[in-house]
C-alpha cells in the first residue's frame, strides 16, 4: 500500500504523520487490496478537514470528514472508510459465485467533450462541433447491485457506464443533484 500525505495550510509534523500511517495500517489488515491512498489534510478558518481517496481491488474510495479537531477528523474519515470497505467486501463475497458463471464481454464507450463555441451565427448543413477531449471508457461487466456500490464508494463518480450482467447490454448510472442514483438502460 502506498500512502501520500498532503498538507493544506497544516504543517505535516512527524506524529500527525505517523498517526495517519497507523490509521490506515488497520485498514490494510480488514481489506488487502488496498493499492493507493492520498490523504488530505487541511485547516480552514477553526474547521480540521481530513479528505481520503483509495484505489482499492479497481474501486475508487472516497470520504472526507471535517472536525475542530484534527485527530478527531482523520478518526472519522477511517470510520467511513471501514464501513465502506466492510459493505465492499460483504458483496464481493454475495456475487463470488454468480461472477463466475458470466458470459460475455466488455462493451466500450466512447466519451467525448464538444466545443459549443458559436463562431458563426449560421451553421452549413454538415457542420460539426468541434471535439475538445475524446476517451474511451470500458463499460464492465457488473450486476446493478454492483454498479450501485460503485457509484457509492466513489463520490467523485457522477456517470457510470456498465454492461448488465443479467441482459448483456450498457446500461448507465448517474448521480443526480439530490444525491439519488438514475439507472438507464435500454428496453
Amino acid at each position: 500500500m502506498q500512502v501520500s500525505i498532503t498538507g493544506r495550510h497544516v504543517e505535516l509534523t512527524d506524529p500527525l504523520k505517523a498517526y495517519v500511517n497507523d490509521k490506515l495500517g488497520h485498514l490494510k489488515h480488514s481489506f488487502d487490496h488496498v493499492v493507493d491512498v492520498h490523504v488530505v489534510l487541511g485547516v480552514e478558518k477553526h474547521r480540521q478537514r481530513c479528505e481520503v481517496n483509495m484505489a482499492a481491488n479497481g474501486v475508487n474510495i472516497h470520504a472526507k470528514e471535517e472536525t475542530d479537531d484534527m485527530y478527531a477528523a482523520i478518526d472519522g474519515v477511517i470510520d467511513k472508510i471501514n464501513r465502506q470497505l466492510k459493505r465492499y467486501r460483504a458483496k464481493l463475497q454475495r456475487h463470488q459465485g454468480s461472477r463466475s458463471q458470466r458470459q460475455g464481454d466488455d462493451i466500450k464507450v466512447s466519451h467525448k467533450v464538444l466545443d459549443l463555441a458559436h463562431e458563426h451565427e449560421e451553421f452549413e448543413e454538415d457542420y460539426q462541433h468541434t471535439t475538445v477531449e475524446h476517451e474511451t471508457i470500458d463499460a464492465a461487466l457488473m450486476s446493478v447491485d454492483e454498479a450501485v456500490m460503485s457509484m457509492e464508494l466513489s463520490e467523485k463518480e457522477n456517470v457510470l457506464f456498465f454492461t448488465n450482467a443479467d441482459t448483456d447490454k450498457l446500461n448507465a448510472l448517474y448521480r443526480r443533484s439530490n444525491g439519488t442514483l438514475s439507472w438507464i438502460e435500454p428496453e
